[in-house]
């Protein structure tokens, strides 16, 4: 098939031969491309637009061929949320509840801590039984639902042994302990409170095996032992643990942070230890000492540190190398047989900070390792815990340090948090907690009634979600029929009668899915003005047959039907005008811009032509002939004749711009430009109403008159300016002005500042700016009719409102302008004993109320404010060792500007250049915009943001952690996270010194999840119900 351009050509070639009133049906039906071939199947390999009978390619390929079953339904296959033999089942992660689900799958995996839950019993029903059994009735305990939390976590664990489902859902729990399930929280905290909480709940168990299985699985003793060095006299405290909290920062090895737990600490000097037989205080040394270890020994390692001074958690991420395992006996006073202890659980957080990551655990259950995510639960080839895994997938914005070497028997983590190490049964002793199979018939009956339940629940849901698979398959099959069965009916044979349809309707029929119902057909777009199809649309559009499209239509809906009556005879008309037009337009295009290429010979004859409309000529006729269109379409429209007569409308007249304002020829010679009568006569065809001037067309009279005034005026303005200029050379050019440290400055005038910086703009430009006549220095004064400034005194706002001026100046400036105020400043010389005192008097006098009010308002606006821009500066780490007063001469250097010859970064303190003052030099008006320089950055900040919101931003500015920063204003550490602005002495407009304590962190999610956390504030487990009564 012909290209898309080739086919327009094609349709439209016979409007060369003729003419708009002699188009015929066939010419219509040519123009409709009514008689172009259908294109075939696998010979077009894509849907040609520009051929209204190719149905080639709008999707029909996978109707027309056999179709799987899966393609008609969008619901997986409910059999793939059954659990599988013998694997074990997972937990819903609810929004950030990883860290839950982890200790929960370690927590389950302890089959004695499980079968002592299973027994456990509510005391409700304790009492509801012991009465039943006085009165000799049944028990009704298979109706009893969950309500605390240890029934809530029997029901759990039941589920994860007994139920069918791939994973469960631990809502019920995690709502009862009242956690927020979008919040992660601290994992090792939730472990100690829900501990804890157990703990308290299970001591008023009346079965000893049940109320005492926290103390016998995770309880140990250890003591704080104190010796006197002195006597060698010492005391010991026993205290229980159910986890050992391990330093791991500065060390690789588990034996490491083991040996610094239990290390000696010295107390001497003003720590030093009361001794009970020396009765004085003496050197003495305290350690810990381990008395006796619990079946499960559970190892926190304190990956995650806080930081007093931000408030804030950073997580450590260096290896820790641990082994499979673990020999106690070292650490305990005397040996043991029971010492030795075997990995069973790694808890693993994948994250680059404290404030986001996820929780996975790896849990080894009868020698075999498996890895528990949330929902998926992953047995781990071989025997080898694979750990580096979880570490690469650790974000690379850290920097981390370098991964110990393999050695067998030891694992070694930089994300693991938590170590479970189970006690090794001597191969002559069994594992009773290993032989004790736990049936599901040995569960309490309300315990078995829940369970049956939820396996009901989820057979229900399978069966449902199976029936919706199989009617979506035979929804499915019975589209697949009809869509083919349609399709095939669509191509219109030779004489057949037919109907246009949209090509993206059809494609939009042939790609709908079985579950998405298509839209009805909307063909009003495709309707000309005349109410037929438009010709220009006919590639929007296929031919379809007309039984086909009725279907379709009393099918889907919509409308209009455009049938063979739809095609417009008018439309196609006034096609075949505009391009014989266009063909016309190029051959008189190429005669002009040849004929009109070089000037005309001296003496030929000639018209002026508008070099505007010799430019845009051919875009005219174009223009006029829409115009016709839209105005023959709607006869409403107003005719352009109307407004000739305005300004704007003669401009879009051809030659139009050659007109004047008096309609004569325009006195601008650079608009226009001499052509031939041939031009003309071929641009007169198209423009029979043009204005028309010959080569001696004279130019309008009374613009030249016009013309010459406004030069007139124009040469005095430029006159006025020079004299101004030269009267005033020294206001102009702002040299040798008045100063107060000048000693022979004796009398001046004040002069408002916005009438000298307009009068140098006049005298700059003066054909440009109006020239001044007036001096407006009532805003010099108050309400008082007093100056609102002091005298010998110009602050920034001073130096904005008013100039000072010499008294010839003054003179000048009184007899050339209207002035409404003179204010008159002098010094007063009045002879003392001790010499002469000069005193600076202004007529009128300052205003000493206004002027106070002024400075008062102006010390508030310095301590509160609401959107004002600070400047931060950061420094580089070598500067920062100088000192306080080398930050302070710093921010000296800052608020007045650097040298160009100075690095910003790096401040010149000895040696620098000082900038000129008033006393140096002559007054010279500064701009008081501040001047950045490189290392510095902008920040927008309230008097009412405290330093923490301060430091936030400047994270966000510098990618610098706010812990992370030390910031100095005027030789000052700001330290008080807590202190607002105004309080700590910042004001706008001041700059504020940066020191960056360690290397920055460039990435931006570990940058806004700091930053999300500072904003917070952190309140821990604070209103959930770890804190209260698990009853």
């Amino acid at each position: 098939m012909p290209a898309k351009q080739q086919l327009d050509k094609l349709s439209w070639q016979w409007t060369e031969t003729v003419q708009p009133e002699a188009v015929t049906r066939e010419h219509v039906e040519l123009a409709y491309r009514i008689g172009l071939d259908p294109c075939q199947r696998n010979i077009c390999r894509r849907n040609c637009k520009g051929n209204p009978n190719c149905l080639i390619g709008l999707g029909e390929k996978e109707w027309l061929c056999d179709i799987d079953e899966d393609k008609w339904h969008e619901i997986e296959d409910p059999n793939l949320e059954r659990r599988q033999k013998d694997s074990f089942v997972g937990l819903k992660n609810l929004g950030a509840t990883c860290y839950v689900n982890t200790f929960l799958q370690v927590w389950f995996h302890n089959r004695s801590f499980r079968r002592a839950l299973y027994k456990w019993q509510p005391l409700q029903l304790c009492a509801l039984s012991s009465a039943h059994n006085q009165s000799g009735s049944s028990s009704s305990s298979e109706t009893l639902t969950p309500t605390c939390i240890c029934s809530h976590l029997q029901l759990l664990f039941a589920l994860l042994q007994f139920t069918n489902r791939r994973y469960i859902d631990p809502s019920g729990l995690v709502n009862c302990l009242g956690l927020d399930a979008a919040l992660q929280q601290d994992a090792q905290e939730f472990s100690k409170l829900f501990m804890s909480l157990l703990e308290e709940t299970l001591s008023q168990q009346t079965q000893p095996d049940v109320r005492n299985i926290i103390q016998q699985q995770f309880c140990g003793q250890y003591a704080y032992v104190t010796r006197c060095n002195n006597c060698g006299n010492g005391s010991e405290r026993p205290s229980k643990f159910y986890e050992l909290d391990l330093n791991i920062k500065g060390h690789r090895e588990l034996k490491e942070c083991l040996g610094e737990f239990l290390q000696d600490e010295h107390l001497e000097g003003s720590n030093q230890y009361l001794c009970d037989c020396c009765k004085t205080k003496q050197n003495a040394t305290r350690r810990i000492q381990l008395l006796s270890l619990p079946p499960v020994l559970n190892i926190q390692l304190l990956r995650f540190i806080f930081d007093r001074q931000t408030g804030t958690k950073k997580k450590l991420n260096s290896f820790i190398q641990f082994p499979e395992v673990l020999d106690m006996t070292p650490y305990l006073p005397k040996e043991d047989l029971d010492t030795i202890y075997e990995l069973t659980a790694v808890l693993i957080h994948r994250g680059p900070t404290a404030y986001s990551g996820h929780y996975v655990a790896h849990i080894r259950e009868e020698g075999v390792w498996h890895k528990f995510n949330d929902e998926e639960v992953e047995r781990i080839e071989g025997r080898n815990l694979k750990l580096g895994s979880e570490d690469d997938l650790q974000d690379s914005g850290v920097k981390l340090g370098k991964r110990p070497k393999n050695i067998k028997g030891f694992h070694a983590s930089k994300n693991a948090y938590m170590l479970v190490y189970k006690r090794k049964t001597p191969e002559t002793q069994p594992d009773t907690s290993q032989v004790d199979v736990i049936s599901e018939a040995t569960l309490p009956a309300y315990l078995q009634a829940l369970i049956k339940q939820d396996r009901q629940q989820f057979e229900d849901w399978a069966m449902d979600m199976t029936n919706m698979r199989e009617k979506s398959i035979a929804n499915g099959k019975a589209r697949h029929e009809e869509v083919t069965r349609l399709y095939l009916m669509l191509p219109p044979k030779p004489g057949e009668t037919y109907e246009w349809l949209r090509s993206d309707w059809l494609k939009h029929w042939l790609n709908t899915n079985n579950s998405t119902p298509c839209k009805p057909i909307d063909n009003s777009d495709l309707r000309c003005c005349h109410g037929n199809l438009d010709p220009d649309k006919i590639q929007d559009v296929k031919r379809v047959t007309q039984e086909a499209a009725a279907v379709l239509l009393s099918k889907y809906g919509g409308g209009p039907s455009l049938t063979a009556n739809n095609l417009c005879l008018k439309c196609v008309r006034e096609q075949c005008h505009l391009m014989r037009l266009k063909t016309n337009l190029n051959e008189d295009s190429k005669f002009v811009a040849g004929a009109t290429k070089s000037k005309l010979d001296p003496g030929s004859p000639g018209f002026w032509l508008g070099k505007s409309s010799l430019r845009n000529w051919r875009k005219k006729v174009l223009q006029r002939e829409e115009q016709n269109e839209s105005r023959q379409d709607d006869p409403s429209q107003p005719d352009d004749k109307e407004g000739q007569a305005d300004e704007s409308a003669i401009e879009e007249i051809f030659n139009g711009e050659l007109l004047c304002p008096h309609n004569n020829l325009s006195t601008n010679e650079t608009l226009r430009k001499l052509v031939s009568i041939e031009v003309w006569q071929r641009l007169r065809r198209y423009f029979p109403d043009a204005p028309e001037f010959d080569q001696d067309q004279q130019m309008c009279q009374i613009c030249r008159a016009q013309e010459e005034e406004e030069q007139q005026e124009n040469n005095l303005r430029i006159l006025m300016a020079t004299d101004q200029k030269t009267a005033l050379s020294q206001l102009f050019n702002d040299r040798h002005r008045p100063s107060w440290d000048k000693k022979d400055m004796m009398e001046v005038y004040a002069i408002s500042r916005p009438f000298v910086e307009q009068w140098r703009e006049f005298v700059r430009q003066p054909l440009k700016v109006s020239p001044q006549n007036a001096v407006n220095n009532s805003m010099l004064l108050c309400h008082h009719d007093k100056f609102i400034f002091e005298t010998g005194y110009m602050d920034e706002l001073a130096q904005n409102m008013y100039a000072l001026v010499w008294p010839h100046e003054w003179v000048f400036i009184s007899k050339n302008f209207q002035v409404d105020f003179t204010i008159r400043i002098h010094q007063k010389v009045e002879s003392l004993e001790n010499g002469q005192m000069q005193t600076l008097i202004s007529e009128p006098e300052s205003c000493v109320e206004c002027i106070a009010a002024r400075h008062s308002q102006a010390n508030l606006e310095r301590k509160e404010y609401s959107g004002a821009r600070i400047y931060i500066r950061k420094i580089a780490m070598e500067l920062t060792s100088a000192g306080p007063a080398l930050v302070e001469d710093d921010q000296k250097g800052a608020s007045e500007g650097l040298s160009k010859d100075t690095d910003p970064d790096f401040f010149q303190v000895n040696g620098a250049k000082r900038l000129k003052t008033s006393s140096d030099c002559e007054s010279v008006r500064r701009s008081s915009r501040h001047r950045k320089v490189r290392g510095e950055k902008e920040v927008i900040v309230s008097s009412t943001n405290t330093l923490k919101e301060l430091k936030i931003k400047v994270m966000h500015a510098f990618s610098v952690a706010p812990f992370d920063q030390t910031l100095v204003l005027r030789g000052l550490q700001l330290a008080d996270n807590a202190a607002t602005l105004s309080s700590l002495g910042v004001e706008p407009e001041c700059v504020i010194t940066l020191k960056v304590d360690m290397p920055l962190t460039e990435d931006p999610l570990v940058m806004d999840e700091i930053y999300r956390a500072s904003n917070v504030p952190e309140e821990g487990f604070k209103g959930t119900g770890l804190l209260g009564s698990g009853l």
